[in-house]
């Protein structure tokens, strides 16, 4: 089985650090960037099996993101994280799940594994 390949959308390094070093134990295939306009560059490029997103990010956010990637790749599954009530903005615009900061990593890795 190849392993799922996964964006990390977030303007705050550390957030994506962490993300990328807890997601690397599993084996799977992780890229970042840092705003969704860099995320939208690199998915013309390469594709993704699943993009975990934040919400506050300068320029367009996680939500305005979700809603471009679902209407170009609907196959792809998306996570929203904030830290910030948001969970319907994620899901109206098509978000697959929305995680609340601080991540629960083990609620996060279910969803990417299912």
């Amino acid at each position: 089985m190849l392993a799922k390949k996964v964006l990390i959308v977030d303007d705050e390094k550390d957030i994506v650090n962490v993300l990328k070093d807890y997601l690397s134990i599993f084996e799977l295939d992780v890229n970042s960037a840092g705003s969704a306009e860099n995320a939208l560059n690199i998915l013309e490029f390469k594709r993704f099996d699943i993009i975990i997103s934040d919400h506050m990010m300068p320029g367009i956010d996680g939500s305005e993101f979700t809603r471009i990637v679902k209407s170009l790749y609907p196959e792809t599954i998306v996570i929203g994280i904030s830290g910030h009530p948001c969970k319907d903005a994620f899901i109206n615009a098509g978000a697959d799940e929305f995680l609340s900061k601080p991540i629960n990593f083990d609620q996060l890795l279910e969803v990417i594994l299912k």
